[in-house]
C-alpha cells in the first residue's frame, strides 16, 4: 500500500475512533474494498 494511501486511512480511522467511540477493528471491517493484509498494515500503524 502507498504511504499516502496509508496515512489516509490511519487519520480516518482515528478520527472515527475518537468521534464514534469504535475500536479501529470495527471501522476497518466497514471498508470491505481493503485486503486482510492492509488492514494490518494499517492497524500496525495506529
Amino acid at each position: 500500500m502507498p504511504t499516502w494511501k496509508k496515512n489516509i486511512f490511519v487519520n480516518a480511522v482515528k478520527y472515527r475512533m475518537e468521534t464514534e467511540g469504535k475500536t479501529a477493528e470495527e471501522i476497518l471491517g466497514d471498508y470491505v474494498a481493503l485486503t486482510e493484509a492492509e488492514k494490518a498494515e494499517i492497524l500496525s500503524a495506529i
